[in-house]
């Protein structure tokens, strides 16, 4: 962890890989997941969906991408295998499951995960490995419940694709996104974002003072 964040991430977290993360056609011989995020900068992404916010994201997931390269190389002199990701193509594993596990956060109401210091303003990148490492464990501070009282992503939405209630999804309750409507849109435009910029959460220095508040509130409800 130290060395990735030496190496540029600003999020570090590590979690065993899971044969559900991979997909087909990929076979991952490495065991371990490390997962990397780098923080965007919420003046450019708050223009979304104007070109400034595209080009944030493209400059973060090109950094997170030199980030993860630069991690992986690091392994590869210390003798473990790396093999290094960054989005936003595809690459053989899901990127938000193991994000999740690691301890990055919980799922929003817009899809994106939302971190207790950066919000969702942040983008993934990954190392796959075989060096032996401890795993994190999920980080819960109750920013999904939070999303089940706030509605401004879903207002703020253009095509409405952001639903006010969960879904079965592959056999299990979550948010969801309807990118039927999310996805012609964002062609359209080249690119959105205005979910994540929108989030009370991703405004700058206050993620963690919402986590704080909905720590007090749960402590309040149990008593």
């Amino acid at each position: 962890k130290e060395q990735a964040r030496s190496v540029g991430a600003d999020l570090v977290g590590i979690t065993p890989l899971r044969p559900e993360w991979v997909f087909q056609g990929f076979e991952i011989s490495q065991q371990w997941v490390i997962v990397m995020g780098v923080a965007m900068d919420h003046a450019e992404l708050s223009t979304a969906p104007h070109p400034r916010s595209i080009a944030e994201v493209v400059r973060q997931y090109g950094r997170g991408t030199q980030v993860a390269k630069r991690l992986a190389s690091w392994l590869r002199t210390t003798g473990w295998d790396g093999f290094p990701h960054g989005g936003p193509e595809a690459g053989p594993i899901l990127m938000i499951p193991p994000a999740l596990a690691c301890g990055f956060g919980e799922l929003g109401k817009d899809g994106s995960i939302i971190n207790r210091d950066l919000g969702s303003s942040f983008r993934l990148a990954y190392v796959l490995t075989d060096l032996p490492l401890v795993a994190d464990t999920p980080d819960a501070f109750g920013a999904d419940e939070f999303c089940m009282n706030c509605r401004v992503c879903e207002m703020a939405c253009p095509p409405d694709a952001i639903t006010p209630v969960k879904h079965l999804v592959r056999g299990g309750t979550k948010w969801y996104v309807d990118f039927d409507k999310c996805v012609p849109y964002f062609n359209e435009t080249y690119g959105c974002g205005i979910c994540i910029s929108i989030c009370p959460w991703s405004r700058p220095n206050v993620a963690s003072g919402l986590a704080a508040k909905m720590a007090r509130k749960r402590e309040k409800e149990t008593g």
